[in-house]
């Protein structure tokens, strides 16, 4: 399948969290289209078979750089990578998010958080876009969250980072299009990924939260880019936070509050 979008921002596209999940999709669409890859991940076995896989279904070159995106050097790796490849389309999409009572989770733990879910998106964004606007052309995507929409209790501080990559790609949305950079923010729901998983997230879950597989978000997020500055990118999903936002805010995080609850006995 071609979407035209490596013939449209040309060079490689960079994915974090690309071994699993959401990433992971991500980089099977953008190799289809002809895109070589950069993929950012710290699970080196996972990422290199990936690249492996890849290259030999799709013929591109295809490169783990296994890194932890928390690390204190990220700036200068980050320069190091704009400089060595032409980096066309840039997907933010590593992330974590721990679960449970804002103050019960260790301020460690919130440190991390906010280091790979807003500190390495900054630093990526800011390196990588100077080279796309110097060149008048590249694609930023900035995987935010359904959360992001309203907050969610026990993933407090999640929120509040998905949050900040949702601002910071609308702004950017608008401040960069005259210059030939498209950027989108992605909103999934409930998505079918190992931390999900692990934690059964689905389970219990009232009929407003739909469980969607990562292939459809990576894809509706692809298809949205460059037509407008945040997308909702599956049906289910975009039904449900329309439910949702017609409620008052207090309704919706009680709603949540309690479905968290059961699912975490």
């Amino acid at each position: 399948m071609t979407l035209g979008l490596h013939e449209r921002y040309g060079g490689y596209a960079l994915i974090t969290g690309a071994a699993r999940g959401i990433g992971r999709a991500f980089a099977q669409y953008l190799a289809e289209d002809g895109f070589d890859l950069l993929l950012v991940d710290r699970e080196a076995d996972e990422t290199g078979a990936l690249a492996e896989s890849l290259h030999a279904a799709h013929g591109v070159k295809a490169v783990p750089l296994v890194r932890d995106l928390g690390d204190p050097e990220l700036i200068g790796e980050a320069q190091r990578w704009t400089n060595d490849y032409e980096v066309g389309l840039l997907v933010n999409n590593a992330g974590i998010s721990p679960l449970d009572r804002f103050l019960e989770i260790p301020l460690e733990s919130h440190l991390a958080t906010l280091e790979i879910n807003c500190r390495a998106t900054l630093v990526l964004t800011h390196t990588v876009g100077k080279a796309m606007v110097s060149r008048r052309r590249g694609g930023i995507v900035i995987v935010s969250s359904a959360s992001a929409l309203s907050g969610s209790p026990y993933f407090c501080h999640y929120a509040a980072t998905k949050g900040y990559g949702l601002n910071l790609a609308c702004g950017l949305w608008s401040e960069l299009r005259s210059g030939g950079v498209d950027v989108l923010a992605v909103c999934p729901g409930m998505t079918n990924t190992k931390p999900v998983r692990d934690r059964n997230l689905a389970a219990d879950l009232p009929f407003y939260v739909p469980m969607s597989p990562p292939e459809p978000v990576a894809l509706g997020a692809l298809r949205a880019l460059g037509k407008q500055p945040v997308v909702v990118p599956t049906l289910a999903d975009r039904v449900s936070a329309g439910l949702l936002a017609k409620l008052p805010r207090e309704w919706t995080l009680s709603l949540l509050k309690r479905s968290i609850e059961k699912m975490r006995g």
